[in-house]
């Protein structure tokens, strides 16, 4: 699996430390150097654990309960705000139940729309406000996160930058990525990305929220916002949900992908298909093969415009990168702010990302197209040039006789800024 995945995510609303440990370790063994993402669970409501797979069926009466009969949810919120009348859904929408009546720690309704449900299923209620900000269990599981090392965290249920900036004063220096899945997000989609690391367009609940018709343009406007503010974006939720039980993914969902690519994502990830699915390896060489081909074909769609200098020195190094026929782009980068400006221009070219670090190494991976090296730090320019072409060489991403572009930030410089650009034959 190692060789057609770029990151790894865990889902930290699932397991317990042990087994956290246990998926680290085994990730960081046999796929050293590819980054861990790690999901906070976030204010959302879930079944609990169910001993075997449960069919629903339209007509039928269910029971929702705490520890006794019936489809178990331990959680006190949701019996606070169901109500006679209520429509809850399981599930993604696999299951639509109508309330009929709720007693204390127990409610019972009746299924509008049947499904099959799994323990630990997303339970939604539509119009439901939670309330927003890291929980308790959050801010734990964050620590747990950054002590066992994770190299990005997803911040579930965001509707605000101050969100974000809460997640940051426990861990100011972590990768967030906010996860845009609540309606009242899109109201402040800009500075939620501003101040993120990433955003994931989370299209299970954000779905439910928004209203599947909606759902193509709302996922449209928040590549197209990531894309300008050069921050990299996911896409997740159903990519390949037929392989969660069959060995080949619909038409449909081939399609889905590569529309997907054609929009500008930099990265998509499968759940339930590697999670919980009979055929996670065919998956993930499907997933791979699908975006390989359209990348061959599929233009990313329009350039974002360049915002200041840095952005255009970015622009200048793909131009000249395509002019001169260069075979790499070469950033190097303290901060990774060069590797962002220049990965959003979706360069024909490979981009090699030089950085200091391990963790950067590693978080790298998330902007597309981007192949990272790891080497010391460069005092002077003349050595940082150099540094790149060798690196370049090494890589096999050129060889002598061909040409390179090199797009950097003076090292006598402070951090951020993207000011040096060189064509060099190798």
């Amino acid at each position: 699996m190692n060789r057609y995945v770029d990151a790894f995510r865990l889902n930290f609303a699932h397991g317990d430390t042990a087994q956290h440990k246990q998926y680290f370790n085994i990730i960081r063994k046999k796929a050293p150097g590819k980054p861990i993402l790690v999901d906070l669970p976030g204010p959302k409501l879930r079944l609990g654990l169910l001993p075997k797979p449960v069919e629903l069926r339209r007509g039928q009466t269910v029971t929702f309960s705490k520890g006794g009969d019936g489809l178990p949810v331990d959680d006190d919120a949701f019996y606070s705000v169901i109500e006679p009348g209520s429509v809850v859904l399981l599930a993604d929408s696999e299951a639509k139940v109508k309330i009929t009546s709720v007693d204390g720690d127990r409610a019972e309704g009746k299924v509008l729309e049947g499904g099959k449900l799994t323990s630990r299923k997303g339970i939604n209620i539509p119009k439901l406000k939670v309330k927003v900000g890291l929980t308790q269990s959050d801010k734990a599981l964050l620590q747990e996160a950054m002590t066992l090392g994770a190299d990005a965290i997803g911040l579930s249920f965001v509707v605000s930058a101050d969100e974000i900036r809460e997640a940051r004063k426990i861990y100011g220096s972590a990768f967030f990525i906010a996860k845009v899945e609540k309606a009242d997000a899109l109201k402040n989609l800009k500075s939620i990305t501003e101040e993120s690391n990433g955003v994931m367009v989370a299209r299970g609940d954000l779905g439910v929220e928004v209203g599947l018709e909606r759902l193509p343009a709302v996922q449209d406007r928040i590549i197209r916002v990531a894309r300008e503010a050069g921050k990299p974006v996911i896409l997740a939720t159903q990519v390949l949900e037929s392989m969660v039980s069959n060995s080949s993914p619909t038409r449909a969902e081939v399609i889905d992908v590569a529309n997907s690519v054609s929009k500008g994502v930099d990265s998509i990830m499968l759940s339930d298909e590697t999670a919980a699915g009979q055929n996670p390896m065919a998956a993930v060489k499907y997933l791979d093969g699908i975006i390989r081909k359209a990348e061959l074909y599929l233009s990313p769609g329009p350039l974002p415009v360049a915002r200041d200098e840095n952005d255009a020195m970015a622009f200048a190094a793909v131009n000249a990168a395509k002019i001169s026929g260069a075979k790499a782009i070469v950033a190097h980068s303290r901060s990774g702010l060069t590797v962002a400006r220049v990965a959003r221009l979706r360069p024909d070219q490979p981009i090699l990302a030089i950085v200091e670090d391990e963790l950067k190494f590693r978080q790298a991976r998330f902007y597309w197209g981007v192949i990272p090296s790891l080497a010391p730090s460069s005092k002077e320019v003349s050595e940082l040039f150099s540094r790149s072409w060798n690196e370049a060489v090494k890589a096999k991403l050129a060889k002598k006789g061909e040409k390179v572009v090199v797009v950097a930030g003076d090292p006598t410089t402070r951090e951020g800024v993207t000011n040096l650009l060189e064509i060099h034959e190798v």
